[in-house]
């Protein structure tokens, strides 16, 4: 059985008339009718009762019609599907993401998604920097969100973004009294919540800038890999910690965040592997660079 088979089965059907169908298939009625005995003596039914005055499709023709219309159908979608695979507009991609991403940088990409590439689907997983470079190496995962520079030479890396690093402070610490900014040596004598160093190292050298700048060597008195978890931290008064700007969306009734008088910035970056050959994961870089980082320049 052939798809032209098929496709002259339906003209008939749609015609009941053998010479209307074989003028709109461009064909003599003869091969018309050959065709359509070999589709019958394939299945073993009769698909039309053929008189000389009328063609009339027997039950059996009816229930293969509407079969063979599904399967056209499918044949159809499976061929857009296959085209629109080729042109990266469909398929699955693995997103990672960590710190502040999550507040402002991921529901402004996942919106430019569903706008510019509504047929993605997108998997996110929350990870720290060095778990995505890891799972980038690996496959894992096709894009990460996270904090350069990155050694490897297997991955490329585009910058998003870049955010000032504020400290966040319980509401009742002096320094937060009528202060609208903050002098980094003032932190000297504080106790400190860091993020470990192997969960990142562009987050965690970005805050040893600041320590650095201000000639001294902090009191790390708790470490925490999540933006949540440090803050909460400070609610508790276990020390102050210094986070990126957008992190001020999380909001807790006895924490303050303040600025520095000093510009003192982290870097969010776009990273894939250099030898990816994917196309849905070209597209969503493209809808990265086109739609996503005009905002946040």
């Amino acid at each position: 059985m052939e798809l032209r088979h098929l496709k002259y089965f339906m003209v008939i059907a749609e015609e009941l008339h053998f010479g209307r169908a074989a003028q709109k298939l461009n064909i003599s009625q003869p091969p018309l009718s050959q065709q359509l005995k070999q589709l019958e003596n394939e299945l073993q039914v009769k698909l039309f009762h053929r008189t000389n005055r009328s063609v009339e499709m027997t039950e059996a023709g009816k229930v293969f019609l509407e079969n063979t219309y599904n399967l056209f159908n499918y044949l159809d979608y499976a061929c857009e599907t296959t085209r629109g695979v080729h042109r990266g507009e469909i398929g699955e991609l693995t997103l990672g993401y960590s710190g502040s991403a999550v507040f402002d940088l991921l529901p402004t990409i996942i919106h430019s998604c569903n706008q510019h590439f509504p047929s993605l689907t997108l998997d996110m997983k929350q990870l720290t920097t060095s778990e995505q470079i890891k799972a980038l190496e690996e496959r894992k995962i096709q894009v990460g969100l996270l904090v350069p520079p990155i050694e490897s030479p297997n991955l490329i890396t585009e910058k998003i973004r870049e955010e000032k690093l504020v400290v966040c402070l319980p509401k009742n610490h002096p320094l937060a009294q009528r202060r609208t900014q903050i002098d980094a040596s003032e932190l000297a004598a504080e106790n400190f919540i860091m993020p470990p160093q192997q969960a990142g190292y562009g987050y965690y050298d970005a805050i040893k800038n600041i320590f650095e700048d201000a000639s001294f060597t902090p009191n790390i008195v708790q470490t925490a890999k999540e933006q949540h978890t440090m803050v909460s931290l400070v609610a508790a008064g276990i020390g102050i910690v210094i986070v990126p700007e957008y992190t001020q969306f999380i909001k807790l009734d006895n924490v303050v965040y303040l600025p520095f008088n000093k510009h003192y910035p982290k870097i969010t970056a776009m990273v894939w592997h250099k030898e990816n050959k994917r196309p849905v994961v070209n597209r969503f870089i493209r809808v990265v660079q086109e739609q996503v980082i005009p905002r946040f320049n």
